[in-house]
């Protein structure tokens, strides 16, 4: 909201000062000029707003895991994030069955059906802070890369078992801290069919390192925006299904909590189809 706000007012001026120093109106055709010179202008505060927001990511070090968030890189990127869904038409439904803790911190999972999953989640949780663990390959976004990293983001290789394991535990020192919320997707990564993958059971140990409550959503129509985009609009429904404190999964191995939390999400992926 914010960055639409400044591009707009960037455009706007851009308009009035063309025209009124630049642009001779008498003609009828002159008339069209301020309509013109305002797209114009759109497009000047577009360029302008990534600009400025590059040269504010600079000091942040892209490959340096963070042990605490920049609130200002969190806030440039949840206010990013939100102008992208917006003009990419996302129109979200969210469904709360119970109450997302607000005192204290928690691991926050989800079903992956497209690469919006995690701007949307961001969009609506992100400023108050939200770490996600991320695939390598996103940290080489222009602009984004940094940001991420000035949120505390978490890059992880699946195939290497002891720099996954390093992450988990980054992640759980996060929550454990009080420092940050954190966002995972079990199935490790994209379903290309829309139906729920495996679970990688590793990732609940992130919540038993730092006995933190897991809140456990799912994603119904994120796999259509990208099919949609310009033409229509994308309704995405958002559900938060279950909060499961630590004493109700204490005694659990990671393997139990993985099949209870993968029914969760199924359950209600059936419900909404």
């Amino acid at each position: 909201m914010v960055i639409e706000i400044l591009v707009l007012l960037i455009a706007t001026a851009f308009s009035v000062l063309i025209t009124y120093f630049g642009v001779p109106v008498g003609h009828g055709y002159h008339y069209f000029a301020p309509i013109l010179l305002w797209i114009a202008g759109y497009i000047v505060g577009v360029a302008t707003m990534w600009c400025v927001l590059f040269l504010f990511t600079l000091p942040i070090d892209q490959k340096k895991q963070r042990s605490k968030p920049l609130k200002w890189a969190s806030f440039w990127l949840t206010e990013s994030i939100a102008y992208i869904n917006n003009h990419a038409r996302i129109k979200t439904h969210i469904e709360s069955k119970v109450a997302i803790p607000q005192n204290e911190r928690y691991l926050l999972i989800a079903n992956h059906r497209s690469k919006f999953d995690p701007m949307i989640l961001t969009q609506k949780y992100g400023h108050k802070d939200l770490a996600f663990i991320s695939k390598p390959s996103n940290f080489k976004i222009p602009i984004g890369a940094r940001f991420m990293r000035g949120a505390c983001y978490f890059a992880i290789d699946r195939y290497d078992k002891m720099q996954s394991l390093q992450v988990m535990k980054g992640a759980a020192e996060l929550i454990k801290n009080q420092v940050s919320n954190v966002g995972v997707f079990p199935e490790g990564t994209r379903s290309e069919d829309c139906q729920l993958g495996p679970f990688h059971e590793g990732v609940f140990n992130i919540a038993i390192w730092s006995k933190a409550p897991i809140v456990v959503t799912s994603f119904m129509g994120t796999e259509n925006i990208a099919k949609n985009f310009p033409l229509h609009r994308t309704k995405v429904t958002l559900k938060v299904l279950e909060v499961i404190y630590p004493n109700d999964y204490e005694g659990m191995t990671p393997k139990a909590l993985s099949d209870h939390c993968y029914k969760v999400i199924k359950d209600s992926l059936t419900d909404l189809n």
